[in-house]
Order: C-alpha cells, then sequence, then structure tokens
C-alpha cells in the first residue's frame, strides 16, 4: 500500500510547492484559478502581500511537509500535514454554513478531502514514531 501512496503524496507536495511558487511571481494568473480576482485585494500591495505569505504559504508548507513525510515515511510529518489539510477543510465548511453552498465551493472541497483521505491512507501503512 506504501508503494502505491507514498508517489501520490510526493506529487500532491510538488503540485502544493507549484502553487505557492504560482502565487509569489504569477499571482495575477493564478488567482482567478483560485477564486479571487486580483483587483479584489483591497489594500493593493499589502493584500498582495498577504496572498503570497498566508496563502502562498499554507501551500508551500504543506508542500514541503508532504515531500519530507514521503521521503522519510514519516508519519510524525504526515499528521503535520493532516493538521493543515484538517484545518482548512473546516475552514471551508466554516463557510458553508455562514455563506451558503454555491456549486462553485465544492471542488475546492472535494480536493482538499481526496488529499486528506490520501494522506489518512499513507499514513496508515507507516510505522508510529518515525520521524
Amino acid at each position: 500500500m506504501k508503494r502505491f501512496a507514498r508517489p501520490i503524496v510526493a506529487l500532491m507536495g510538488l503540485l502544493s510547492l507549484a502553487t505557492a511558487l504560482g502565487l509569489w511571481f504569477a499571482m495575477d494568473g493564478l488567482l482567478p484559478q483560485l477564486g479571487i480576482a486580483p483587483n479584489d485585494l483591497a489594500s493593493g500591495l499589502v493584500g498582495r502581500a498577504t496572498v503570497r505569505a498566508d496563502i502562498a504559504g499554507m501551500f508551500g508548507g504543506m508542500g514541503l511537509a508532504m515531500l519530507i513525510a514521503a521521503q522519510r515515511l514519516s508519519r510524525s510529518w504526515t499528521n503535520a500535514v493532516l493538521i493543515f489539510a484538517s484545518t482548512a477543510i473546516t475552514g471551508r465548511i466554516v463557510s458553508l454554513i455562514l455563506d451558503g453552498a454555491p456549486a462553485i465551493v465544492w471542488p475546492p472541497i472535494a480536493i482538499e478531502a481526496i488529499a486528506i483521505a490520501v494522506l489518512l491512507w499513507f499514513r496508515s501503512s507507516l510505522p508510529a514514531g518515525r520521524l
């Protein structure tokens, strides 16, 4: 099982890092794909810096942690990514409750749920306590 999950986790890590790099260096092209119009950043440069720090930081941190988890076969690093992903999907659920559920919000939720399922599958194949 680990043989199949490991490359998937590594690929997810690379995609997360690519998203972070895209937000750092090609923000205007990537933001609309994330549902954010570049001119919606109310504070101008502060808003752009916030996207680079917060959203790209989340993707970058998760990506690095996934790559380390896959490379080291580490349950601890996998748990760290699961905390990030679970927090993100919790924010999406809160948004659903407060803002409603138009069709456009479901694809990101599905992606995060699939990522969590893959990470749980990968973690189940790892020995406990391995750093």
